[in-house]
């Protein structure tokens, strides 16, 4: 985990010190979302929060790491964290990109840090505006 932890944050050290102006080269998003399972239903319930930073490298290609939160119902006493880095191609709105993630389940309810090993995630999603529709699997 702290060997994840760090190299994601020295990769976005590097891009930050060698931005010549990272504001508009860096686009900061709130995501809300609703996770289903391979059966595609909604029971259980689990609901998804998280920032995206998206860090243009060219034009067209983006260094996008991002945190979520995932929680089932409302009840916060165990709650999944997944970080993960995805490396994005954009055009014309859409995007298509894939990476690596993690879970960690934490919380009151929780003893001691279970964790998934690290697994491809892969995106696909459409910008219009401020809206940013997004579909994930892992």
């Amino acid at each position: 985990m702290k060997k994840a932890v760090l190299i994601v944050l020295a990769v976005l050290a590097v891009f930050a010190v060698s931005a010549k102006d990272l504001a508009a080269q860096t686009d900061i998003s709130w995501n809300l979302g609703i996770i289903t399972g391979q059966d595609f239903k909604f029971s259980p319930f689990l609901w998804t929060t998280g920032v995206i930073f998206d860090i243009y490298l060219t034009p067209h290609l983006s260094l996008s790491p991002d945190v979520f939160a995932t929680v089932h119902n409302f009840d916060f006493s165990a709650f999944y964290l997944s970080p993960s880095v995805l490396l994005n191609y954009q055009r014309n709105g859409f995007f298509l990109g894939g990476g690596v993630t993690k879970y960690w389940v934490l919380g009151s309810e929780v003893s001691g840090a279970p964790s998934s090993d690290v697994m491809f995630k892969a995106n696909v999603g459409f910008r219009v505006y401020s809206i940013k529709l997004t579909l994930f699997a892992v």
